[in-house]
């Protein structure tokens, strides 16, 4: 089979502009990764459970708790927490929110933040345990303090 001269000189453009349309073709904008959540211990979330709604019954067992917190919880500032707590409504759900460091944790301790969902509102758990398991600290807020959950950068 024989081809004019025309159609073989106008093969190699048609094949030359495929290939330089499909170099040129636009691709899709990439689509960032979403930043994987933070994972949470199920020890530590059982136990943060526990104390919310202890502290919403207003039975605390200070037995969990390090020296320089039981001396702090007065039978007032349970009942007055458990007051509050208490207007939440019943606990439907823990959400682990993160890490929280502190300057203050005495060394070895770690802290932890979660949302506790109620049936008639939210609100932040943190909690920080010392090196032997105990709590070391523990407060109720309504809001995250974002500086609190970043860790301020190092002195040096």
């Amino acid at each position: 089979m024989r081809f004019s001269p025309r159609v073989v000189a106008i093969v190699p453009l048609l094949l030359a502009a495929l290939t330089v349309t499909s170099v040129a073709r636009p691709h899709s904008t990439p689509t960032p990764s979403p930043s994987p959540a933070p994972i949470a211990d199920p020890a530590i979330t059982k136990l943060a459970r526990q104390q919310f709604v202890s502290w919403q019954a207003g039975i605390v067992n200070q037995h969990l708790y390090a020296a320089q917190v039981t001396e702090k919880l007065s039978d007032e500032k349970v009942a007055d927490t458990s007051r509050a707590l208490g207007q939440l409504g019943a606990l439907t759900d823990a959400v682990y929110i993160g890490p929280w460091i502190d300057r203050s944790f005495p060394p070895g301790a770690r802290g932890y933040i979660y949302q506790m969902r109620c049936q008639s509102g939210n609100i932040y758990l943190w909690l920080a345990l010392d090196s032997k398991g105990k709590i070391a600290t523990i407060f109720f807020k309504n809001r995250l303090d974002i500086e609190t959950i970043t860790p301020a950068p190092s002195p040096s």
